[in-house]
């Protein structure tokens, strides 16, 4: 027959000695913070979109090396990864393009 284990494992009765942590890190913050006439949307600045297009060109060059270089794998993967990228951007200017006509229409 089997016994149970009746002790309990050390350590078990610390969690009740340990202060709880703060839920927040300033007690004193508003929960509702004030609304502001800033949209809710967090749109990239140019400069983000820049700096975008700067490193794209980059990743660009460094698969054409790699490919020179006889790493298909990599480079492949990187071409592939840019070729989608090149449709994202192709689908979000055709978007685009819609929501002006649609709103030169109204």
């Amino acid at each position: 027959m089997k016994t149970m284990r009746t002790t309990t494992k050390s350590g078990a009765g610390n969690n009740a000695r340990r202060p709880r942590k703060p839920r927040f890190d300033n007690p004193n913050a508003s929960l509702f913070p004030a609304a502001t006439n800033q949209g809710l949307t967090q749109w990239p600045t140019e400069k983000q979109i820049l700096d975008v297009s700067k490193r794209l060109a980059k990743i660009g060059r460094m698969g054409i090396r790699a490919e020179a270089n006889g790493d298909y794998f990599h480079s492949g993967d990187l071409a592939y990864q840019m070729h989608e990228i090149i449709l994202a951007t192709a689908q979000l200017f055709a978007t685009g393009q819609r929501l002006r006509r649609k709103s030169n229409e109204d």
